[in-house]
C-alpha cells in the first residue's frame, strides 16, 4: 500500500508540471520581448561659416526665430521615438576663438553660439555625434566648448572613437561616432566594438568620411562596414558626402552609406535631398528582429535655404525618386 501511494504522488507530481508547462494565461512564463526605435538624420551644421550672422543666414535666424523652428517639420518623428541621433558638425562657442589653418584652398569654418545646441534639445533629440571634419575648426578649446554646449541642454554627447550607451525599454543601445577617411583605418576600431559587443544588445557605427558631392560609394568603404559588421556592428550610418548614398543588407545588418545634409547652415542653395532613417529593435531571448524605413526629405522648402528641412509627401514625385534610388533602382534621387 506505501508504494502505490508513492507512486500515486510522483504522479501527482508529474500532472502538476504538465499543467504549468502547457496551460496558457499567468501560469506560464512568456518569455519577454522588448523594443526600441531609433532615428538617424545626417549632417547639421547649426552653424554659419566663421560664426557670421549675415542677414538669413542660420545664426542670423536664431536671433529671428525660436530654436524650434529649425527642426519642427522632423520634430513630431523625433518625438515619437526612444532615441534620435544626429551629426553635429560644427562648432559651438560663445569666445572669440582662433581658426585652425586649412591651408590655401578652399576652407569653411563653423562656429554657433553654444545657445544653438538648442535646436537640437527643442526638438526631442537626445544624442548629437561630434566626431567630423569640422569638430577641430577652432582647435581643442573649440572641441571642448561644443561638448559643453551640448552636453548643457541635456544631450549625450558622442565623441570620436568613444562608445556612448543608452539605455530604453531594458535594451542597451551603444552608438560609435568616429571618422573613417581610408580603408584599413576600420581597424582601429575593431578593439572598441569588441567592447560594445559586449556591453550593449545592439550596436551602431556612425561614421563620418569618404569622397564630397558624390551619389556613389567608394569601394574601400563598402569593404571597410562590411568588415566593421563581421567584427559585430548592427547598423551604420554614414555622413559627410553631403548627398544621400545607398542603403544596403550585408549579412543581415543594415548599411546606409550617406543621408546626405539635413538642417545645413553652410550655404543658401545646398543639394536638396535628404532623408531620416528610422529602425525598431525588439529583443527576445532568441536575439532581435529589426523593421526599418526611410522618410524622404528635402533640406530646405523656400526658394532659398531657410534651414528648415521637411518631410516630403509620397505625392510628390521626389519621393518615389529618393526610396528608388536608395534602394538600388536609379543611380541618383534627383
Amino acid at each position: 500500500m506505501e508504494e502505490v501511494k508513492i507512486v500515486s504522488f510522483f504522479r501527482f507530481l508529474l500532472a502538476l508540471l504538465m499543467f504549468f508547462r502547457t496551460v496558457p494565461g499567468p501560469l506560464m512564463t512568456v518569455p519577454e520581448q522588448k523594443s526600441v526605435t531609433l532615428t538617424f538624420v545626417g549632417d547639421c551644421t547649426i552653424a554659419t561659416d566663421q560664426g557670421s550672422f549675415k542677414t538669413n543666414s542660420l545664426n542670423w535666424y536664431t536671433t529671428n526665430h525660436d530654436y524650434s523652428y529649425f527642426l519642427e517639420n522632423a520634430a513630431p518623428i523625433f518625438s515619437e521615438d526612444d532615441i534620435t541621433v544626429v551629426n553635429c558638425e560644427t562648432v559651438l562657442s560663445d569666445r572669440d576663438l582662433t581658426r585652425r589653418n586649412k591651408g590655401d584652398g578652399r576652407a569653411y569654418w563653423f562656429k554657433g553660439p553654444a545657445a544653438n545646441a538648442k535646436i537640437f534639445s527643442s526638438s526631442s533629440v537626445e544624442v548629437a555625434c561630434f566626431a567630423n571634419n569640422h569638430m577641430n575648426d577652432y582647435g581643442a578649446e573649440g572641441q571642448r566648448d561644443t561638448v559643453a554646449a551640448l552636453a548643457a541642454e541635456n544631450l549625450t554627447v558622442g565623441q570620436e572613437n568613444i562608445p556612448v550607451y543608452v539605455e530604453k525599454n531594458g535594451i542597451t543601445v551603444s552608438i560609435l561616432a568616429c571618422q573613417l577617411w581610408s580603408g584599413g583605418a576600420e581597424k582601429n576600431l575593431y578593439p572598441i566594438l569588441e567592447e560594445m559587443v559586449r556591453n550593449s544588445d545592439f550596436q551602431v557605427i556612425y561614421p563620418h568620411g569618404g569622397a564630397e558631392n558624390v551619389f556613389t560609394v567608394e569601394a574601400w568603404r563598402t569593404r571597410a562596414f562590411h568588415n566593421l559588421i563581421d567584427r559585430g556592428a548592427d547598423l551604420i550610418v554614414g555622413t559627410h558626402a553631403h548627398r544621400l548614398q545607398p542603403i544596403e543588407v550585408y549579412k543581415g545588418a543594415t548599411i546606409v552609406y550617406c543621408l546626405g545634409n539635413f538642417c545645413f547652415g553652410g550655404n543658401n542653395y545646398p543639394q536638396n535631398r535628404s532623408a531620416i532613417y528610422q529602425c525598431t529593435v525588439t529583443v527576445g531571448s532568441d536575439g532581435f528582429t529589426f523593421e526599418d524605413k526611410l522618410i524622404p526629405c528635402y533640406v530646405y522648402t523656400g526658394s532659398r535655404n531657410n534651414w528648415q528641412p521637411c518631410p516630403i509627401e509620397q505625392s510628390d514625385p521626389v519621393y518615389q525618386k529618393i526610396m528608388d534610388y536608395m534602394y538600388g533602382l536609379r543611380d541618383d534621387p534627383l
